[in-house]
């Protein structure tokens, strides 16, 4: 079987049995809070299986385009590094400007996925509305 059958497969399965494909994909909660000018983004990310248990053991990649600009807006990707809590894995990513950005999320462990979330990033301003930035580790 070459590629282009295997693939042609794999897409007839996914439409003849589309909740059988999307069962077995993790859930990813993403959060976000931005600080300061940038703006730098603390990211925490919540993994859980398909039967809804956390998700331990993922090495979880975090990176960023801006969608209206893909090529000229990319943010370097950063590991990011779980918590005490299970399934939790948190991350920072400094962007270059405000506006909408589409983070990617890679997963590698024991699943393998990108889940791409789109959010609206605003600059903080200094009437003291922002939180405090978090201490770099």
């Amino acid at each position: 079987m070459n590629l282009r059958s295997t693939m042609l497969l794999a897409a007839l399965l996914s439409t003849l049995f589309p909740a059988a494909a999307q069962s077995r994909r993790p859930q990813v909660d993403l959060a976000c809070e931005a600080h300061g000018m940038g703006p730098l983004l603390d990211c925490t990310v919540r993994l859980r299986a398909p039967d809804g248990k956390p998700l331990t053991g993922a090495a979880v990649t975090l990176g960023a385009t801006m969608p209206s600009m893909p090529m000229a807006h990319t943010v370097k990707p950063v590991k990011a590094q779980p918590t005490a809590t299970p399934g939790e894995y948190r991350g920072q990513l400094t962007l270059e400007m405000s506006g909408a950005w589409a983070i990617e999320i890679d997963l590698a462990g024991p699943v393998r996925d990108r889940v791409v979330r789109v959010l609206q990033a605003e600059e903080c301003e200094g009437d003291g509305r922002c939180p405090a930035p978090p201490a770099r580790r």
